[in-house]
């Protein structure tokens, strides 16, 4: 009898710890900050670093992005120590500017290349024309070419054709969502390592 009941009572944790787990995976987060790694290379040229948003999903435009540090590369100087034909843009030296250019999804942050929309981060201002990466629609234009991600490092432009509406950037898992999956294992494996240990003495 005094089995039978431990039995069940351990069913009835193992449902229960399964449940805790879909809800802890199928229950719906706020809005949380989401930080997309940007890694866009042209032969030796790059543009590396982060675009932070506000966790908006769907189109999104410069409101919504928070934070951002984008290093700006020209290919001439592969020196990871030297600054020399190299640049970062940060929210301190630089702006943003650009209406619903990008579709934010919790994976990834799209743009859409064929369309109207546009998006500039410019240092030290909006029109300055020095240091800035451009992300240009087919009638965008606020760079220096159409349909297309494009920078300037001191002078030097640089650009990657695109078409359609492929990811730019791509998402980076908050650590407390491993720490949520972390938590849902360890419920489901606490009854069975209880179970095994009675069993081992029982």
């Amino acid at each position: 009898m005094a089995g039978t009941i431990q039995k069940q009572l351990l069913g009835a944790a193992r449902a229960l710890a399964a449940l805790a787990v879909m809800g802890a995976c199928s229950a719906p987060a706020l809005a949380a900050d989401i930080r997309y790694e940007v890694n866009q290379v042209a032969d030796k040229a790059s543009v590396t670093g982060y675009i932070t948003t506000d966790g908006t999903l769907g189109a999104i435009g410069p409101a919504h992005i928070i934070d951002w540090q984008l290093l700006l590369n020209d290919g001439s100087n592969s020196d990871p120590l030297s600054s020399i034909g190299k640049f970062t843009l940060l929210p301190a030296s630089s702006q943003i500017a650009g209406y619903s250019a990008f579709t934010a999804t919790p994976t990834a942050l799209l743009f859409d290349f064929d369309g109207e929309g546009g998006a500039l981060f410019q240092e030290p201002v909006i029109g300055s024309s020095i240091n800035y990466l451009a992300f240009d629609s087919a009638a965008g234009g606020s760079g220096g070419a159409y349909s297309a991600i494009d920078w300037r490092v001191n002078g030097a432009l640089i650009s990657i054709q695109y078409t359609g509406s492929p990811p730019v950037a791509v998402a980076v898992p908050e650590p407390s969502t491993y720490a949520m999956l972390l938590a849902g294992l360890v419920m489901l494996a606490l009854p069975l390592r209880r179970q095994k240990r009675e069993e081992l003495l029982g």
